[in-house]
């Protein structure tokens, strides 16, 4: 059975990850355009005092919208292709399906990732100390993205729903939350409850943890706990309440 399912997990991230950039490395740009839009205004307008929080928001972006993305991809194919159809007949389970899902957008949003890698090491914000919690930070906010996409997805009912729900979600949470700007700009009666969002919970302790503001450890315990337990709750919603056999 695990044989199956890794073997399942490798083939799925090459034949929907690998080959997608292949058939069309200019769809890479394409969700680069919006985070690197973002940096290229921010540096303008703030003249480059808050580049580094760019860099860091155009990595949680990319992130972000890697799991909103999925919403379009599983609409299209459960209805569409019908692959969805063809893995409830198998030992594959929806979880197997949200992290094969997950690893392909992965590789294929790989170069924006490594973009803004390279950004942030030219600018000094990833350091040896911080590289390890920033990765386990954004690597946790594609989890829980990934399985609400997964969610929201089994409930759409057309596929032209899905692109536009992804996109709208994408944008709302990307740019609505502190992401690109310092989350101390907010009253802390406003980002307290928006940590409710992956998005925020993720960019208040990567702004923390890089040292672009001025963090207690207290914020940083409770933006890192509540992004951790989102991921597992919304991960067990995705598996649990979700459509997975069609009626």
């Amino acid at each position: 059975m695990r044989v199956l399912r890794s073997s399942f997990l490798l083939a799925f991230t090459i034949f929907y990850g690998w080959s997608s950039i292949r058939r069309g490395f200019v769809y890479v740009l394409t969700y680069l355009s919006i985070p690197l839009a973002e940096l290229f205004l921010i540096y303008i307008i703030t003249r480059g005092d808050f580049v580094k929080f760019a860099i860091v928001g155009g990595l949680i972006s990319v992130m972000a919208n890697n799991g909103f993305s999925l919403i379009g991809d599983l609409v299209f194919l459960r209805l569409e292709s019908r692959l969805q159809d063809l893995l409830v007949a198998t030992s594959i389970g929806p979880s197997d399906y949200i992290m094969g899902l997950m690893l392909a957008n992965l590789l294929y949003s790989s170069p924006g990732v490594i973009l803004y890698i390279m950004l942030s090491v030219i600018y000094h914000v990833l350091t040896l100390t911080n590289f390890i919690p920033l990765l386990i930070d954004v690597t946790l906010l594609l989890f829980s993205t990934s399985s609400i996409g997964f969610f929201l997805a089994s409930l759409v009912p057309h596929t032209r729903y899905g692109w536009g729900l992804a996109g709208l979600l994408s944008s709302i949470l990307t740019i609505i939350p502190p992401v690109f700007y310092p989350y101390t700009f907010l009253p802390k009666s406003l980002y307290i409850p928006l940590l409710i969002l992956p998005t925020t919970a993720s960019a208040i302790f990567s702004q923390g943890i890089t040292n672009l503001v001025n963090t207690s450890v207290e914020m940083l315990v409770v933006s890192f706990l509540v992004l951790l337990l989102e991921s597992i709750l919304f991960f067990f919603l995705s598996v649990r309440f979700s459509r997975w056999r069609e009626r």
